[in-house]
């Protein structure tokens, strides 16, 4: 089976946030989802959706029918989408509208040694959840930068003391990913 590998980047952030992973072309778009809300370091608390070649691909279960047309995300391999196109879009969080753009940057055919999903390199943190999208975020980055200004400590105290936009944890994520079927159990226990 192949192994794909993607870029992934917040758009619009800056400093710009950006992971790269490998997973197995038989991931599916749901499992997809789950490893981007791991390795971005999102919490899972808001919908999503994928947008692949004008098609739109979101879990049936959390939209209903007024959503639109939708494919259910997990009925769709990314083989199935992968590499009859080498970019998508996915939308988290509706209200904050955090746009990332998956780039398909290898196929594989070559024998894994590694287990899947992988974590291969990343920048920059993620920003909070409900931080109001890129621009508002960009906007707490510049009050951490300035004690002065009147916002600086409600930030803090709101993203915490230890926050460094420019600082991802790589041990957390690889962590996250050798625990992410249990995270999913957990998190489908919820939304039933």
């Amino acid at each position: 089976m192949p192994t794909y590998t993607f870029k992934i980047d917040l758009i619009n952030t800056e400093p710009l946030v950006s992971r790269t992973i490998k997973v197995s072309s038989e991931t599916t778009l749901y499992l997809m989802h789950h490893i981007i809300q791991t390795v971005m370091g999102w919490e899972n608390r808001h919908l999503y959706e994928f947008s692949i070649n004008n098609l739109r691909f979101a879990d049936s279960i959390l939209l209903d029918e007024d959503f639109g047309d939708i494919t259910d995300v997990k009925t769709v391999l990314l083989e199935d989408v992968f590499p009859k196109t080498d970019t998508a879009i996915y939308l988290y969080d509706f209200g904050d509208g955090w746009k990332h753009q998956l780039e398909l940057i290898e196929i594989s055919n070559a024998p894994q040694n590694e287990l899947l999903p992988s974590f291969v390199l990343g920048q920059n943190a993620c920003p909070p959840e409900d931080s109001g999208g890129a621009y508002r975020y960009k906007e707490i980055i510049e009050i951490l930068a300035d004690p002065t200004n009147e916002e600086y400590e409600s930030i803090v105290e709101w993203v915490g003391p230890k926050f460094n936009p420019t600082t991802f944890n790589r041990i957390t994520i690889e962590k996250e990913l050798g625990i992410l079927g249990a995270k999913i159990k957990e998190y489908e226990k919820g939304v039933k």
